[in-house]
């Protein structure tokens, strides 16, 4: 991603931030963004995006349970990992569905 497109994609970022009648950080929670990591929570007054995984832990051979590890990303660091477009194109279904547009 070129400077141009990531200063796009933040500002639309930011643009989604300011539609209030969508909750976008309900509406994509538990969404995965990849196979590895699914969105646990939105912070556009930070912009900062939580993402997690599941980790399974284990008792000798068996899986005893799993809890969420979960990292917060600013929008250079989605975009350095490839989601920030991902999460653009989602939020754009999201209102797509909500508005019909």
């Amino acid at each position: 991603m070129g400077a141009r497109e990531f200063m796009e994609a933040c500002n639309t970022f930011v643009a989604f931030g300011k539609i209030k009648d969508i909750d976008f950080e309900n509406e994509l929670w538990g969404e995965e963004i990849d196979d590895k990591f699914t969105i646990r929570g939105i912070d556009f007054d930070d912009n900062i995006v939580t993402l997690g995984h599941l980790v399974a832990y284990g008792c000798g051979e068996e899986c005893c349970g799993s809890y969420w590890e979960n990292n917060g990303y600013d929008l250079d660091e989605l975009a350095s990992k490839g989601f920030l477009d991902k999460l653009i194109d989602m939020m754009d279904d999201v209102l797509s569905v909500k508005t019909g547009i």
